[in-house]
């Protein structure tokens, strides 16, 4: 089903981590809605700013979110090159299953890095512009084992969990603005490398990409305007 974008408001897109499983459906999501997407991934080689070679209303850059000035000079670029930003939606971020006494620097580290810190840089530099100009859309990939973190999950739903204090203080900042900051929290997503992680699993009872992606998209129409620092769970059949 192909979505339309039906916001006055809505016209430029930031995805991270939009070259992954989730993020390249999002991405493609708000393509087919009619927006202009600013696609932003670790492994894409651009370090400026630079439009698809089959889709016109595509961008590509690289961005390591985790680097705050990187994340400074891409809005910047974004900004400069395509326009104002109207929403933000972070895919980036990692998982990783580790028992918290065989949990190394390491591990913690990239898992800080990757799901609180990338969140809170990539907030912190599109909020004030989404103030200023008096509408914004945010969303922010959380997880549902937040909610109920299951043995080895520790260290990774500590960092979401940090996600979901974040969407919720930065929801009571921007009350009163035409401005919000969601965050969903999925169960296992659908993606090739989690079917291979658990060859075992029932595939039909996990979160289908699509279906994420719509939900996201709803959030920045008409529908999810009065919806505002919402935690949301998306378990499918789990």
């Amino acid at each position: 089903m192909t979505l339309e974008n039906t916001s006055d408001e809505l016209e430029h897109v930031v995805v991270t981590g939009a070259n992954g499983h989730l993020g390249s459906v999002v991405t493609d999501t708000f393509l087919e809605a009619g927006c202009t997407v600013a696609g932003l991934d670790l492994s894409v080689d651009e370090r400026r700013l630079t439009v698809d070679d089959e889709h016109d209303r595509l961008y590509w850059r690289h961005l390591d979110a985790t680097d705050s000035e990187e994340v400074q000079a891409a809005m910047t670029d974004i900004e400069e090159t395509v326009g104002r930003i109207d929403a933000l939606i972070n895919c980036a971020g990692g998982f990783r299953w580790t028992p918290i006494d065989e949990a190394g620097d390491e591990d913690v580290e990239f898992l800080l890095e990757a799901n609180l810190q990338s969140a809170m840089y990539m907030v912190r530099e599109v909020v004030d512009g989404m103030k200023n100009r008096g509408f914004g859309r945010i969303v922010l990939i959380s997880s549902q084992s937040t909610l109920n973190p299951s043995a080895g999950e520790g260290p990774y739903a500590g960092t979401k969990a940090g996600v979901n204090a974040l969407t919720q203080s930065v929801a009571e900042e921007v009350r009163g603005e035409d401005v919000t900051i969601n965050a969903i929290l999925p169960s296992v997503i659908d993606t090739p490398p989690n079917r291979e992680d658990m060859p075992d699993e029932d595939f039909s009872k996990w979160v289908e990409r699509e279906q994420l992606a719509e939900i996201i998209f709803r959030l920045t129409q008409a529908f999810g305007d009065p919806i505002n620092g919402a935690l949301i769970p998306v378990a499918g059949d789990m």
